[in-house]
């Protein structure tokens, strides 16, 4: 079993179980504990487990990894003021990608002065919200469920995403460097986001300061695939111009009073 695979099944086994131990994960896996010790040092600098004597336990990072509902309260404030300011680059008759992350959800209320938009979305939640405005046409791609990202996901998906084009897709991310480009912390989920931002005509990714200069644990598409970055005030004057220095567009969204 590869690396990617390997740290996949860490993360599932401690989402179910809250701990893990290094001889479990060689057998699963195929490794040698050296390997297996390799690979959770690896998971425990990105905060997603802490390393015990003998294996692991869940951190709070994977706690709130696999959470729609934990993640969306996440730095609210700052999220929402993020999707303010992406809303302003929508127009009217635009069809648009929405993905199925925590940031993104929060642009829904800033769709709803619109008279004519077309959304396509594999996120359950962002659905809900849109059956309130009758004036957005709402395209559900279809997939398997998973309860807890309340989204679709798998080939049925990626088959659905391949029969439209959109004029501009918002995405989310769980991590962003310069040298890795866009990362998250699900393999399924980037997949379907990747899909929505190849198939839009221009790319907005949607994340707070924090996520600047940090690996998640699965990059999906360089920098160059995107249109610009919105994010808020608290990103550092350092690493703005870092980005800009490497021609990456960023714009900072306003608190909202």
């Amino acid at each position: 079993m590869n690396f990617e695979p390997r740290k996949r099944f860490i993360l599932e086994q401690l989402e179910k179980e809250g701990s893990i131990m290094i001889q479990d994960i060689a057998t699963s896996c195929q490794v040698s504990e050296i390997t297996t010790r390799r690979d959770l040092a690896e998971l425990e600098k990105s905060g997603l487990l802490v390393r015990i004597h003998g294996g692991a336990i869940m951190s709070r990072g994977v706690d709130t990894l696999f959470s729609f509902d934990r993640k969306s309260l996440q730095n609210k404030e700052k999220k929402i003021q993020i999707c303010k300011k992406a809303a302003t680059f929508i127009s009217e008759n635009d069809i648009i990608y929405i993905d199925c992350g925590t940031t993104v959800y929060h642009l829904i209320p800033f769709l709803k002065d619109f008279n004519s938009l077309r959304v396509i979305t594999n996120s359950l939640p962002v659905v809900s919200e849109l059956q309130y405005h009758p004036h957005i046409k709402v395209y559900l791609i279809g997939g398997e469920l998973d309860p807890k990202r309340k989204a679709l996901y798998g080939p049925l998906s990626m088959l659905g995403l391949e029969k439209y084009r959109a004029h501009k897709a918002f995405i989310g991310a769980s991590g962003i460097t310069i040298q890795r480009g866009l990362s998250s912390n699900d393999e399924k989920e980037a997949q379907i986001t990747l899909s929505m931002a190849r198939a839009a005509s221009e790319v907005y990714v949607l994340c707070d300061s924090s996520k600047f200069e940090k690996d998640a644990f699965y990059k999906y598409a360089d920098l160059s695939l995107i249109t610009c970055i919105i994010t808020d005030e608290g990103i550092t004057e350092q690493t703005l111009q870092l980005y800009r220095k490497n021609k990456i567009n960023i714009i900072i969204s306003e608190p909202i009073v």
